[in-house]
Parts: C-alpha cells; sequence; structure tokens
C-alpha cells in the first residue's frame, strides 16, 4: 500500500512539473510574440520613412534633371545675363527707379 502512495505521489508530481513546464513555455510563447509583433511594427514604420525619403528624392532628381534641361534653353541663358548679370541687348533703354 505504501508503494502505491509513494507511485501515486510520484505521479502527481510529474504531473505538476509538466504543467509548470507547460505554463513556463506559454508564456515565454507569448512574450515573443508580443516582442516580435513590437519590431515588426518598428521596422514597417521605418520602411515608410524611409520609402518617403526615397519619394522626395526622385522628385528633387526629376526636378533637377528638368532645370539641367531648362539651362541649354536660350530663353534662360538670357534671362539668367538679364537678372544676374545686368546684360541687355543692343538699343534697348534701361530705366532706373530712383526710389529703390
Amino acid at each position: 500500500m505504501r508503494q502505491k502512495k509513494s507511485n501515486k505521489k510520484v505521479q502527481k508530481k510529474n504531473i505538476n512539473i509538466i504543467h509548470i513546464i507547460s505554463v513556463l513555455f506559454c508564456i515565454y510563447f507569448v512574450y515573443t510574440m508580443f516582442d516580435q509583433q513590437i519590431k515588426i511594427n518598428n521596422y514597417n514604420s521605418q520602411i515608410e520613412m524611409y520609402e518617403k525619403d526615397i519619394e522626395t528624392k526622385n522628385n528633387l532628381v526629376e526636378y533637377y534633371s528638368k532645370q539641367s534641361q531648362n539651362t541649354q534653353s536660350d530663353e534662360y541663358i538670357e534671362s539668367v545675363a538679364r537678372e544676374k548679370l545686368g546684360y541687355i541687348k543692343p538699343y534697348e533703354k534701361i530705366f532706373v527707379d530712383a526710389n529703390r
């Protein structure tokens, strides 16, 4: 009879250890899932930020490409010569505002 009682105690002890290990595993699993989800959200926000940055830089490249093409036109060269360098065409009259 004593042997049956001790055998039951061992079995009960084994079952308790298995339950504890199972609960610990479940807690670890849930913690890992939440941690991974937080990391995924952070990475997704970084991806969005980098995509916006790439889009902005692509827009700048397109703008500067258009500006580069415009610098070859006669109208742009003439406007720069007039505004920045003060050049005039032959026989043009320049009026200066004295109030400036």
